[in-house]
């Protein structure tokens, strides 16, 4: 099974480490692309559409079993367009909210 969705969402978004906040910015408009390559992985990119992903970019994996996430890498949380389009795909992401 292999399934690619894509769209454009509109996500605030921050940049952070040990130190604290680096960067934030509000209602970024975003190409987000998820991909279910089998029932356990899947993965995603997200980048932001005005300057093609040199001012925000993230990529991961996902860990599925069958039709639940239970983890992911790549990001620190992932973004809400992504929960949000993986419940929409019949995701049980309970696991990773």
């Amino acid at each position: 099974m292999k399934i690619t969705q894509e769209f454009i969402a509109t996500e605030s978004l921050s940049l952070e480490n040990s130190f604290g906040t680096i960067k934030e910015q509000q209602d970024i408009e975003l190409q987000v692309t998820i991909g279910i390559n089998s029932d356990d992985y899947g993965w995603f990119e997200i980048y932001d559409v005005e300057t093609s992903g040199e001012d925000w970019y993230a990529e991961g994996g996902l860990e599925l079993d069958g039709m639940s996430v239970m983890g992911y890498d790549g990001v620190f949380a992932l973004p809400v367009c992504i929960l949000n389009k993986l419940k929409e795909m019949g995701y049980d992401v309970s696991e990773v909210e």
